[in-house]
């Protein structure tokens, strides 16, 4: 994976001088944008590893779920705008809004949560179709909090949800949301819930659109 990093790096470079030289050049786009995914790829597949072999440590915190998700729905909205998408971000059902006055906390890292629901929201946003909804939902009880993504999406089968976290594995596209790649993104969100004493599931009928979802226990003083 180290040995992948560099020359893809160093392909990135002159492929995004080249775009902004000439930017109606379509192969040059399409070379750009498969080359951005394959570095993710190789950084998840780093990533994964480093949590397999117990070599990446975090840096646990108390924080707050409601600001964490309200800088979450800012940055997606537009995104979602942009492929008139409704969404919306939601707190114990009620619309999460700047006037919102609540707090909700839980020990974990930053950058790993970031990781987890932008997974479930960048996923969201690529297989739901224009006029569709997402919702970024975030619920609380006294022992847990919950993150949820929902989509109205084409919807998984249920040999389809038996593959998802898991690594190297893809979801049948032939009638249901086709999942791309090795399956990393979400087999990531996996591990690093599951080292913050959290977990992940999904939620999903053809035709009904999906739920992914991610719980930690509350901090409670």
């Amino acid at each position: 994976s180290h040995e992948l990093r560099t020359p893809l790096t160093l392909i990135l470079n002159p492929l995004e001088e080249a775009a902004r030289d000439r930017q109606k050049d379509e192969r040059i786009d399409v070379a750009l944008r498969n080359s951005r995914r394959m570095l993710r790829l190789v950084n998840q597949l780093l990533d994964f590893q480093k949590l397999s072999a117990g070599k990446k440590k975090f840096k646990l915190r108390p924080i707050d779920i409601v600001k964490f998700g309200r800088i979450c729905g800012d940055y997606f909205a537009a995104a979602c705008s942009t492929k008139k998408i409704r969404f919306q971000t939601t707190l114990n059902g009620s619309p999460l809004t700047k006037e919102t006055d609540a707090a909700f906390y839980v020990c974990g890292s930053l950058d790993a949560l970031e990781t987890i629901v932008f997974n479930f929201l960048s996923n969201a946003l690529k297989y739901t179709p224009a006029e569709g909804s997402i919702t970024l939902a975030i619920q609380q009880t006294e022992q847990l909090v919950r993150l949820c993504v929902k989509d109205t999406g084409p919807g998984i089968s249920e040999e389809g949800k038996q593959k998802l976290f898991q690594v190297f594995s893809q979801v049948d596209s032939s009638t249901t949301r086709a999942f791309e790649g090795t399956g990393l993104g979400l087999a990531l969100a996996k591990e690093l819930a599951e080292k913050m004493d959290g977990q992940v599931g999904a939620e999903s009928e053809v035709g009904q659109g999906s739920t992914f979802w991610a719980e930690f226990p509350a901090l409670t003083s």
